[in-house]
């Protein structure tokens, strides 16, 4: 990282470095891993990640524009705004949603949909860290994505039980299965996330 940066955020997978209009992530090399099997893992998952996230944008979920591609780092826009988790409310719930409906709608679910992974900018729920992501219209997959976001305000928010009927709202305008994804996601809850 040079000396433009201006903070460094290490994750298991990744650092993420901030450097003025842009943000740049990059995977980190795996000790445990045989070399040539890490050096091909980072760069598929950097590819992939970065693909996903261009695709979801196309889809017409609002991410981060994707500058470049270089072997193990992605270099995108910075989005300004506030983390959701910080912000949320019954509109913002709503928009949420909505967000997430289009995501699915295209075929993709997030794999990691916190409210920390979701930032409020000029009005818009921008999606961000897409490192979990997968192509998959299965009826589980998109349950899980859900259920995800609904542990996160479950126990963060004392609001819960408002402001997941708002996500709901937000989630079925669009999605013309949402009953049978909350089916699954009750269903979910019930078994477990994993069977």
């Amino acid at each position: 990282m040079d000396r433009d940066t201006l903070e460094v955020v290490k994750g298991a997978e990744a650092v993420v470095a901030l450097r003025g209009h842009s943000v740049v992530k990059q995977r980190v090399p795996k000790g445990y891993r045989i070399v040539e099997l890490d050096t091909k893992l980072r760069r598929e998952r950097t590819r992939l990640e970065a693909k996903i996230q261009s695709d979801a944008r196309r889809a017409g979920v609002p991410t981060p524009i994707i500058e470049a591609v270089d072997g193990f780092s992605i270099t995108m826009e910075r989005i300004e705004g506030s983390p959701v988790h910080s912000v949320m409310n019954e509109a913002v719930a709503e928009d949420v949603g909505a967000v997430l409906c289009a995501l699915h709608s295209a075929g993709i679910v997030h794999g990691d949909p916190t409210t920390r992974n979701m930032i409020l900018s000029a009005g818009r729920v921008y999606l961000i860290d897409f490192g979990l992501s997968s192509y998959d219209r299965s009826l589980e997959a998109r349950g899980v994505d859900v259920h995800v976001f609904f542990q996160t305000l479950e126990a963060t928010d004392d609001r819960f039980p408002t402001l997941k009927e708002a996500f709901l709202a937000g989630y079925a305008r669009n999605c013309s299965d949402a009953a049978l994804i909350l089916e699954k996601v009750n269903e979910i809850k019930e078994r477990g996330r994993y069977l």
